[in-house]
C-alpha cells in the first residue's frame, strides 16, 4: 500500500503557510480525526481571560496597547513579553484566520491508501 499525505488548510484569508506540525498518523481501514474549527486572530495572546495585541519588539513578543486596553488599565500586562508558542504570528500582522484543533496552518493527516478518512 501507498502511503498518501494530506495537509489541511482551511484559511479565512490568503497567507502563506508553512507548517513543522505532524498530525495523527492512521494505518486501519477507518480512520477517524476529530477536527475543531474555530475562529481565531493573528498576533494576540490571551492572559487572564482576555485577548491582548502583540507585537515584534526586536526579537521579542511584546503585548502593545490598544484603544481598549491602555497601560494605565494593565499596568502589569502591557509590555509583558510572551511565548511565540502562544501566538498565531503568521505573515506578523492582525488578521482573522480559522484555525483547526487550535493550529495554524492545519495538521497533517497521513492514511494509507484507500483508507476512509472520517473527519468528526
Amino acid at each position: 500500500m501507498k502511503l498518501l499525505q494530506y495537509e489541511v488548510h482551511v484559511l479565512f484569508l490568503l497567507i502563506p503557510m508553512t507548517s513543522s506540525v505532524v498530525g495523527k498518523v492512521c494505518q486501519g481501514p477507518v480512520c477517524e480525526f476529530p477536527f475543531v474549527v474555530r475562529r481565531a486572530q493573528t498576533m494576540t495572546t490571551n492572559i487572564d481571560g482576555r485577548v491582548f495585541n502583540v507585537q515584534l519588539n526586536g526579537t521579542r513578543l511584546q503585548v502593545v496597547e490598544n484603544s481598549f486596553q491602555r497601560s494605565e488599565i494593565f499596568p502589569d500586562i502591557i509590555g509583558r513579553t510572551v511565548n511565540p508558542d502562544d501566538v498565531i504570528t503568521a505573515d506578523g500582522y492582525s488578521r482573522d484566520v480559522i484555525v483547526i484543533n487550535d493550529q495554524f496552518p492545519g495538521p497533517t493527516l497521513e492514511v494509507m491508501e484507500g483508507v476512509q478518512v472520517k473527519l468528526i
